[in-house]
């Protein structure tokens, strides 16, 4: 315990005065004897001894007050539990919010450096012997865990190094881990500080699940006394008054074929994240040059603009792009975003069939070749079903299978192999197709070569009132299909005379197409790290007028085109997400040469599958593997999560249930927690307590006093 006011305590010996007027007042009778009123000795004796109990009871109550009042006068409080027995040591951790939106600028400040600035008036107000740790929320994981220091140093030194990081923050996470930290501290005082702009995606990051029974403490209450087994948790909100702040909050491209000399549209999408109205300017820039500016976007607040680009490359190869926004504002970690366009480059893919024909034209696969070799970009090789068992798949990005019969249980083990490590298998029907046999077939390779069974062979038969079916739904979720759903007549007049039914069980496989009857024509299943689809007609005319239709040809090469890519590596990663790219299955090292946003060459060796975890730089990041199979090289384009950009605070009620019952004091200023640091040196303060005891105890006295004294008078009358 502690006193504000000490002196106030000698005031204490005032408790000594109801006393010492008791002995004056305290006279003795003289002695007469009065032999009439002997009769009324045993009465009198009764009456002196309640009188004696009534005058110890006022004495001891107006000792009490003036004792009581002297003790609140000083001001007393209560800190830990363990200062009872003279012990003030302290244990503390700092958890240091450091993610994106801590790169916002508040009154002309960035908040971590405002943060940084409270983390070091918390070190100074540490005293020797007490321990301190110090958590960022965000970047590379150390090389050793943190851990209480007593000297500072170490944690000074990561304090001084800290930086903005472009990832999301989990500080629910880092707030668990500074508990188990402190549960291994002796302490008798343990507090943990999160200095943060209490973000609410920063709080969220883990999921969210509320604990029933939770409490939050306000700042007037009881920091002392709650929760024994969670440390006190100070709060220290560093988000002020933020400036105005825009964000490139998404790229989009689209284009269903990436080749070279096509031109393609980058969509980006700009957010207003301030309260205020904004006029922005977004610049797109490909392969280091500035390409094209947009016109001036007109935000409105808490609002989005979009602006469409238009662009062409000339080269095969991933291409690096970025758009940015032109100009300062609240924030530089949101106004740029990267991304990669891999423009294809003879792309290898084989057409399989049952034996090659003499005349072209009468070739099963003829009408699917002429769509590949017209659109340019793929290397297309011609295979029969008997060269598959000495071919080496895993150099083609997919396998056009075309009225195959059922492959015998050896070739039917190599395609399955194949779509399970990646590769990308299509079916189509015809005259050599079996559905008892295929099915079969499929059982024998663990059902990975068809998406779902087949059912039966059906055709057009006299009396069902039609001469064909038509294609009534196309799914314009499906990347290779989006732009050919409009207008339906690009679909709805494909006549289909013959094919092949197929049993879809929901949830396994992936309907892309529907006759006008609602039965499925092209089925899509993934499998492994591959999928396998399956086109239930032939692509001849004598089962369907598709191959006649100008859907057929960008149908086939963007579902090439598509497939091709999906196996790709590369792609748009977050900040912090691990980068990772397949090499192969030999188990042999492999040399990969990574260069990162700085431009610094990494030589590294990794086996079967190459991981990187230190993406916490955003921009570009490309791979090469020198002497691998094509694609030798691959980029990755690594982004702020736009989440960070998100100016929503937590409410008050959802932090009770992440404290999960932890006691909380709230610090609103970050540039004076001298008002926090005395709480937590002073503890619950007594005074007010006691002040109200003293007022009771003097109303029980004027009431027990006049009751008393009633009771006397009435006595003497």
């Amino acid at each position: 315990m502690t006193f504000a006011a000490p002196l106030f305590l000698l005031a204490a010996m005032a408790a000594a005065i109801p006393v010492v007027l008791h002995m004056v007042n305290r006279r003795r009778a003289k002695e007469a004897p009065f032999p009439t009123l002997r009769f009324l000795k045993l009465s009198v004796e009764k009456t002196r001894r309640r009188k004696r109990l009534q005058d110890l009871l006022l004495l001891v109550l107006r000792a009490a007050v003036l004792a009581l009042l002297a003790v609140a006068l000083a001001r007393p409080a209560l800190t830990g539990v363990g200062s009872l027995w003279g012990e003030g040591r302290t244990a503390a951790a700092i958890v240091l919010d450091n993610s994106a939106s801590m790169g916002a600028i508040d009154r002309d400040r960035v908040r971590l450096d405002t943060a940084a600035a409270a983390a070091g008036r918390i070190l100074d107000q540490l005293g020797e012997g007490d321990q301190v740790a110090l958590l960022p929320a965000c970047g590379p994981t150390a090389a050793e865990p943190a851990k209480l220091d007593s000297t500072q140093h170490a944690v000074r030194e990561i304090l001084q190094q800290c930086r903005v990081g472009y990832q999301k923050a989990n500080l629910v996470l880092k707030l668990r881990q500074a508990q188990a930290l402190l549960a291994e501290a002796d302490a008798p005082n343990k507090q943990i500080y999160v200095l943060t702009d209490m973000q609410r995606v920063s709080w969220l990051g883990d999921g969210r699940q509320a604990a029933a029974g939770t409490t939050t403490f306000a700042p007037g209450a009881d920091v002392s006394s709650a929760a024994e087994h969670k440390p006190l948790v100070v709060l220290v909100d560093c988000n002020r008054v933020p400036k105005p702040n825009a964000a490139v909050e998404r790229i989009e491209l689209d284009s269903s074929v990436r080749l070279a000399g096509l031109p393609m549209k980058v969509v980006v999408t700009v957010a207003n994240v301030s309260a205020v109205e904004q006029q922005r300017l977004v610049e797109l820039v490909l392969d280091g040059e500035k390409r094209a500016s947009s016109p001036q976007l007109t935000l409105p607040p808490g609002g989005r603009a979009k602006h469409d680009f238009t662009a062409s490359f000339q080269g095969p190869g991933p291409h690096r792009g970025e758009a940015r926004l032109v100009g300062e504002d609240g924030s530089a970690y949101d106004d740029r975003r990267f991304f990669v366009v891999n423009v294809a480059g003879n792309i290898p893919v084989a057409v399989v069939v049952a034996r090659r024909h003499e005349i072209p034209y009468l070739d099963d696969a003829f009408y699917l070749h002429r769509a590949l070799a017209s659109a340019g970009g793929f290397d297309v090789a011609s295979l029969t079903a008997g060269e598959l068992v000495g071919e080496p798949l895993g150099k083609y990005k997919a396998l056009f299978c075309v009225n195959l019969p059922a492959l015998d249980v050896e070739t039917a083990g190599r395609l399955a192999d194949y779509v399970s490590d990646g590769g990308n298998l299509v079916w189509l029907c015809g005259g050599n197709v079996d559905p008892e046999a295929y099915n079969r077939m499929n059982l024998s390779a663990a059902g990975r070569l068809l998406p779902s069974p087949l059912t039966s062979l059906r055709r057009i038969v006299a009396g069902e009132g039609r001469d064909s079916w038509r294609v009534g739904f196309l799914d314009a979720k499906y990347p290779p299909l989006k732009n050919l759903v409009d207008p339906a007549s690009l679909y709805e007049s494909i006549l289909v005379y013959r094919r092949v039914g197929m049993s879809v069980e929901k949830g396994l496989a992936r309907v892309l197409a529907r006759l006008d009857d609602g039965e499925p024509l092209l089925v899509e299943r993934g499998v492994g790290e591959g999928r396998t689809l399956m086109l239930g007609i032939a692509a001849t005319v004598d089962w369907s007028n598709l191959p006649l239709r100008p859907i057929f040809m960008p149908l086939v090469v963007q579902l090439a085109f598509h497939l091709a890519e999906s196996g790709r590596p590369g792609g748009d990663l977050i900040a912090g997400q691990p980068l990772q790219y397949r090499l192969d299955d030999s188990g042999e090292p492999r040399e990969v040469e990574l260069v990162p946003p700085d431009g610094a060459m990494l030589r590294l060796t990794a086996t079967g599958r190459f991981n990187y975890a230190n993406t916490f730089d955003v921009g570009i990041y490309e791979l090469r593997i020198p002497g691998a199979a094509v694609p030798s090289e691959a980029a990755f384009a690594v982004n702020f999560d736009p989440a960070e950009a998100d100016p929503m605070k937590i409410e008050p009620a959802e932090l009770e249930s992440l404290l999960d019952g932890a006691p909380m004091l709230a610090a609103a200023d970050p540039d004076d927690l001298s008002a926090a640091f005395v709480r937590l040196r002073e503890g619950k303060g007594l005074w007010g307590p006691l002040l109200s005891v003293v007022l009771i105890a003097l109303v029980f006295e004027t009431l027990i006093s006049n009751r008393f004294g009633a009771k006397r008078r009435s006595g003497l009358q």
